[in-house]
């Protein structure tokens, strides 16, 4: 089994948008309104009818951007309209609460990727990247919504590899 991808339900699509696109170096594949087709067919992402299944509501929409990076993680962002988003307070989206809390990503310079982030303004759980054992280095953002990402550079990979 491989990974796929990772959706993510946003208040704020812009500002999740300029996250993933402008500091992460994702790009925008597909922006568009779902349902967005009559039925199913070749161009059809999502008909109303399954939509509204997915979503548990009649009448369900929402925007809809599908970003990819240039080794193919995807990350598809959703601001639904019906049924209305609501923002999850920040400590339920802590290790102290069920679910996906943490989203991992690997880099090849992560020093590069930490500076951008700190430089864009997001927060970050430490003010420093951690070594991790020996299977790498780390550290930990949130996005303006509270979500926690976490960056990966393996141990002897990238720009200034370390032992």
């Amino acid at each position: 089994m491989r990974f796929h991808h990772m959706a993510i339900i946003v208040k704020d699509l812009q500002a999740a948008v300029q996250l993933w696109r402008d500091v992460m170096g994702f790009s925008v594949d597909i922006e568009r309104v779902i349902p967005d087709g009559p039925g199913p067919g070749p161009d059809t992402i999502m008909y109303p009818e399954l939509l509204d299944d997915i979503f548990k509501v009649k009448g369900a929409r929402s925007n809809m951007v599908l970003l990819s990076s240039k080794e193919g993680a995807l990350i598809e962002l959703q601001q639904c309209e019906n049924p209305a988003v609501n923002l999850t307070p920040p400590e339920n989206l802590r290790y102290s609460h069920t679910g996906f809390h943490e989203l991992g990503l690997v880099v090849d310079d992560i020093d590069a990727v930490f500076a951008k982030v700190r430089a864009a303004g997001y927060e970050t759980q430490t003010e420093y990247v951690w070594p991790c054992a020996s299977l790498g280095r780390s550290f930990l953002f949130y996005d303006k919504e509270g979500n926690m990402i976490q960056i990966w550079q393996q141990r002897g990979a990238g720009p200034g590899a370390w032992s």
